[in-house]
């Protein structure tokens, strides 16, 4: 009797891992055959098709290896990934109805992982042009992250050993998804990215550190819109976090107020400086002109120091 994959598992996990991959190759193999044998066959097939083809193929895979046929199983919609086999093993199927191969893949957050899946593979169609498919360990294919309605990675299929994200990021698939600050850590990298190349940018599709009690806003507004009580205390704020709007320096607060807060103002400059220079602040005139930035820096002091006592509480 051919021995059991989980009983080569607990003996071996690299001579499982093995056996896992021989599987998908397999599974790789047949899929490119069906695909020569009939080319129309895969020509606008749905997502869920291809699922459930593939999740057929799988098992009919199995003969010659240590995976069993009934232990394959189809939970597209239900779990991440779409496919379950023996516990441990999973493929996450993708295809792109154009000739090429990449596409927008899963969230990085995985809340709908199987907690028992430990090995994944990309099962990838590339249903435009030639029909063909490919099957790679699922980390290997992650070349970046973007946004959809939540942020998701992006596949390419023909990536390079060491160009996944978590080669760029300098860490493993496994250590970010199970990290308790996966989207800060996320968030950190693009900023810093940003910055080296010299750029001034914010990863608005990820917020600027918002948690389940500071929420990142959804929708957009108009600052014209806000009331008086807000427009004060986001300038305060804005002093606070960006003292450079002091010298007309106003990139990273207009960033911030949007990617945080949900906030637009087409006149930014003019939250701090409209009206020109200041000859008095606080009733006492001044000597020199300031600019009036100084002046909305006094009118909101108490705001600020509201703020930065909260803070420390």
């Amino acid at each position: 009797m051919e021995e059991n994959i989980i009983t080569i598992k607990q003996r071996n996990e690299g001579e499982a891992n093995k056996a896992f991959a021989f599987l998908m190759n397999k599974t790789e193999s047949e899929l490119n055959d069906r695909a020569k044998r009939d080319k129309g066959r895969f020509k606008g097939i749905s997502a869920s098709d291809l699922e459930k083809l593939s999740c057929d193929v799988i098992r009919d895979m199995c003969s010659g290896t240590p995976f069993r046929p009934d232990e394959v199983k189809l939970v597209s919609g239900a779990k991440f990934p779409d496919i379950m086999a023996e516990k441990y093993y999973g493929v996450e199927v993708k295809s792109t109805i154009k000739d090429h191969w990449t596409s927008t893949g899963s969230s990085i957050v995985e809340s709908t992982r199987d907690k028992y899946v430990e090995n994944i593979y990309m099962l990838f169609g590339k249903l435009g042009g030639i029909p063909e498919f490919k099957c790679r360990p699922y980390q290997d294919v992650l070349s970046e992250i973007a946004v959809t309605h939540c942020p998701r990675y992006l596949i390419n299929m023909d990536l390079k050993a060491g160009d996944s994200i978590f080669d760029k990021m300098n860490t493993t698939y496994d250590k970010l998804r199970t990290a308790p600050d996966t989207i800060e850590q996320v968030r950190k990298y693009y900023r810093q990215k940003a910055k080296d190349a010299g750029k001034v940018e914010m990863p608005w599709w990820l917020g600027d550190g918002g948690t389940e009690d500071t929420p990142v806003a959804v929708n957009v507004t108009l600052w014209k819109n806000l009331s008086v009580a807000k427009q004060i205390l986001y300038t305060a704020q804005m002093f606070i976090l960006f003292p450079e709007v002091l010298v007309s320096r106003f990139d990273q607060a207009a960033l911030w107020l949007c990617a945080t807060n949900g906030v637009l103002n087409s006149h930014f400059r003019d939250i701090f400086s409209a009206g020109g220079a200041v000859r008095n602040v606080d009733g006492k005139p001044l000597a020199d002109p300031l600019p009036k930035v100084y002046k909305t820096l006094t009118s909101t002091s108490a705001v600020i120091k509201e703020c930065l006592v909260d803070d420390k509480n």
